[in-house]
């Protein structure tokens, strides 16, 4: 009976493996457990993945914010170690009849103007680097026929600072200077040849002339703030020239303000 249920059992084996698909599907069947095997086999025997990137230190302070760079403050146009003296003031129409008239500019034999800038020469008459009064852009380097050597420099919010009867440049159009960059050497010119060789000064405030000395040591913003283009800016449509008067008295000033005429940066 047993045998009988074999042989039955045995014969229908026999006849399904006769059909066509039947092999093939047990290959494929066989491939799928064994590839199986193999990943499950080396997933569960690789290492445990590690993240990678650059460790935060949460113990470290955060960098300190720097601070902000103090405000530039006005001053001359000369180095620190230079001692000049003022041969010729800004012309002040609050100052006495004297010196009002020493601020006045010959120009020819019969015209006379007012200094709107301000005239430093070296005690000894030597040669000395002018420097930039205030950072700013170069808009202007070039010669003039009867003032020299000419430097503009832009230090923004209508703020103009001119350089004139200079024998030489250092600078060109475009370039940005820095406060007490050297933009070239003090000389002489046609116009204010009287004061040999020396360094006009302006300082202009939307294209009117400011009393330089006015400001010396005033932050930018304090000058800007404190300009009344009223009463305080001469209209000066062309650089004036150097003043021609210079003061005996001067020679034997020892002061270091502008009020006695020389000045030690």
């Amino acid at each position: 009976m047993r045998e009988e249920q074999n042989k039955k059992t045995s014969q229908k084996v026999i006849k399904m493996l006769r059909k066509r698909w039947v092999v093939p599907a047990i290959y494929l069947v066989s491939a799928a457990v064994i590839l199986t095997g193999a990943l499950w086999y080396q997933y569960s025997n690789a290492p445990t993945p590690t993240k990678t990137g650059t460790t935060v230190d949460t113990t470290r302070e955060p960098d300190a914010i720097p601070a902000s760079q103090p405000e530039e403050k006005l001053t001359y146009p000369v180095s620190k170690d230079v001692t000049v003296q003022v041969k010729s003031h800004y012309y002040d129409d609050s100052a006495s009849k004297d010196e009002q008239q020493a601020s006045l500019i010959q120009t020819d034999s019969n015209t006379f103007t007012i200094n709107t800038g301000m005239d430093l020469v070296d005690k000894s008459g030597k040669e000395f680097d002018v420097t930039a009064a205030l950072s700013g852009t170069v808009t202007k380097a070039q010669k003039d026929a009867e003032l020299g050597y000419v430097v503009v420099v832009e230090s923004g919010n209508g703020l103009v600072s001119y350089y004139q009867s200079l024998k030489s440049v250092s600078v060109d159009p475009g370039t940005k200077v820095s406060q007490g960059q050297v933009l070239g050497t003090a000389g002489t010119a046609l116009i204010g040849k009287e004061n040999g060789i020396h360094v006009h000064y302006e300082l202009r405030k939307d294209g009117v002339a400011i009393n330089p000395e006015k400001y010396q040591g005033q932050e930018v913003s304090s000058i800007i703030s404190s300009v009344n283009t009223k009463s305080e800016t001469k209209e000066s449509n062309t650089m004036n020239t150097s003043g021609s008067v210079s003061d005996d008295n001067e020679e034997d000033s020892s002061n270091s303000d502008t009020d006695g005429n020389k000045i030690q940066q």
